[in-house]
């Protein structure tokens, strides 16, 4: 049974775990990309997306399993269509943003999108956890920061829902 966060500003709490997954769902016709932005605990940046997807074996040990859009025309016919990241463990990381954007061919198109009419969710799933968080944002934009995975504290880390819609890329810092 999930734990749904269902504002923005709710917390839950995920034990210490060998393994973190975040799964991107949505079923309407529309391409969404998922990317994480991470800090690590030595204060570096980076960022896992469709280009750049990571490697489980090197720190910060994130990856991108795929790029739907770039297989399946998403945009044209919907169905069930989901990404992953996968996070090693959190041992090299301070925090993570999980985060959305619309693609569309001609980027300025996706200006008046609401991410609210996607049927979208992120799953984030642990051993022993699995929290859910609706992309129910009904403020337009390209850029969707669902939730943060925050390891300040590593005897307690936790997911908080963000679901802050912008139109431009995000910024870790700013959150």
């Amino acid at each position: 049974m999930a734990n749904t966060l269902k504002n923005p500003g709710d917390k839950a709490k995920i034990t210490k775990s060998s393994k973190i997954t975040a799964k991107l769902t949505w079923t309407k016709q529309v391409d969404l990309d998922l990317h994480a932005f991470y800090k690590t605990k030595e204060g570096l940046f980076g960022h896992i997306y469709y280009d750049n997807q990571g490697n489980l074996y090197n720190p910060p040990c994130i990856e991108l399993d795929k790029d739907t859009g770039k297989d399946v025309k998403v945009d044209t016919t919907g169905g069930e269509n989901e990404e992953n990241i996968t996070i090693k463990s959190l041992s090299h990381v301070e925090s993570i943003l999980i985060v959305t954007n619309i693609y569309h061919k001609f980027a300025f198109l996706s200006m008046g999108d609401t991410f609210s009419n996607y049927d979208g969710k992120v799953i984030i799933e642990t051993d022993g956890e699995c929290i859910e968080v609706p992309l129910d944002s009904k403020k337009k934009g390209k850029w969707c920061v669902i939730a943060k995975i925050d390891n300040n504290d590593p005897s307690s880390p936790f997911v908080i829902n963000i679901n802050k819609v912008q139109k431009s890329e995000p910024n870790l810092k700013d959150f």
